[in-house]
């Protein structure tokens, strides 16, 4: 017999097996990629590859030789500044002292006031408190020595000042020493050496080539400034070597590019011109000088004043009058003790007509008065010229 029609919409009821609910059961399907799309994935992605691959190792190698451009750059550039900082202040104060003391393609030597051990010398560069007379007067014959790539000793004399007193100028001498590291002939390592002291490195990885030499010299010929070509090495007992004006500088630095085999070379040529001579061998450079005029002290940003701008005029003996002004001292002190001056700093005279030296971070707050004397070639000190008023430091 038939079974009585459902109503519409009724879902039929489930198939039921010894009084339980029959359960449908489904297979589950695979999943993951096939053999095609794994090969198709593997090729793309190895295109891509081999697309990218030589853009990047452009890139690079071009990275790296711009790195080695900057590097050789950057020792050439040092060397030179290590150097020009000191010749730019070669002098003598004693009696019958060279300035030049060797003049050589690749060794130089020459006399400078560089270091004081205490405040009386208003000559020198800086202060070192208690440092060693080997380091901050001139080179005694009791200590004398061959001069570097050369086999000429000296010095031959104590040199005195006109007063009698040993000469405070000291001997600096820089040379190049080939590079045993590089395993090369034409890679230099450049020296520095104060006196007879040890030697001190500078930097490494200069090149110069066997044709060249590091330094040249330059005399005055028929008015027109001309390079020293033949005699040298100079001494200090050659005329000659007392009538140069002007050093020249001509500092490579050398990367080797290792990927490419190839030398990268960057070239800083300089002159460095001598300042004005002591005339200390001749009995003295004459009276003191005048004084600067207009010091002025400036804050540029008073809430901080880490930095203080002190600006000046020359001294009328500074490329003129006398012509013999070597230099200037800037000196500070408190307001309540107008007496006794701090050595700042000692700035190089040349002839400009206004000079001016960023004091960063002045040790001293509150009222302070800023002074500037200018020093001759014999050592002689103008009297202090200040600005009109004081300066407040936070």
């Amino acid at each position: 017999m038939m079974s009585p029609m459902r109503a519409r919409g009724q879902s039929p009821r489930p198939c039921t097996r010894g009084g339980g609910q029959l359960r449908s059961q489904h297979r589950a399907q695979p999943s993951g990629f096939s053999i095609v799309e794994l090969l198709v994935a593997i090729t793309l992605t190895l295109s891509v590859f081999a697309i990218t691959l030589p853009f990047v190792r452009a890139q690079s190698r071009a990275l790296g030789a711009n790195a080695g451009r900057l590097d050789a750059e950057q020792v050439a550039r040092y060397a030179q500044r290590a150097i020009d900082m000191d010749l730019r202040l070669a002098s003598a104060d004693g009696v019958g002292q060279p300035v030049i003391v060797q003049a050589g393609p690749m060794a130089i030597a020459f006399n400078v006031n560089l270091l004081a051990p205490d405040t009386t010398d208003p000559n020198a560069v800086s202060i070192a408190a208690g440092a060693a007379s080997t380091l901050t007067e001139s080179w005694r014959l009791a200590n004398a020595a061959t001069l570097p790539k050369s086999t000429k000793a000296y010095p031959t004399v104590d040199y005195l000042t006109a007063a009698g007193t040993i000469s405070r100028t000291e001997t600096v001498s820089y040379f190049l020493h080939p590079d045993t590291i590089s395993g090369r002939t034409d890679v230099y390592v450049l020296y520095r050496r104060v006196n007879a002291r040890d030697s001190v490195q500078v930097v490494r990885g200069l090149y110069v080539a066997d044709t060249e030499g590091f330094f040249t010299y330059l005399q005055t010929v028929s008015g027109v400034l001309t390079q020293i070509t033949t005699g040298l090495p100079l001494y200090f007992d050659n005329a000659t070597s007392q009538q140069i004006l002007a050093v020249g500088l001509r500092s490579s630095g050398l990367f080797r590019n290792r990927q490419e085999g190839t030398d990268v070379i960057r070239t800083v040529e300089w002159r460095t011109t001598l300042p004005l001579r002591s005339t200390a061998a001749a009995g003295g450079c004459g009276a003191a000088p005048t004084s600067p005029s207009g010091v002025n002290p400036n804050v540029p940003n008073a809430s901080f004043g880490y930095r203080v701008e002190v600006t000046w005029s020359k001294s009328s003996d500074d490329a003129g009058g006398a012509s013999d002004v070597r230099s200037y001292q800037v000196l500070i002190r408190p307001n309540s003790n107008p007496v006794v001056w701090a050595h700042v700093v000692t700035v190089p005279a040349t002839g400009a007509s206004s000079y001016r030296y960023d004091h960063f971070f002045p040790t001293l707050t509150g009222s302070v008065r800023y002074g500037v004397r200018a020093i001759d070639c014999g050592g002689l000190a103008s009297s202090v010229a200040t600005h009109n008023s004081n300066q407040t430091l936070p």
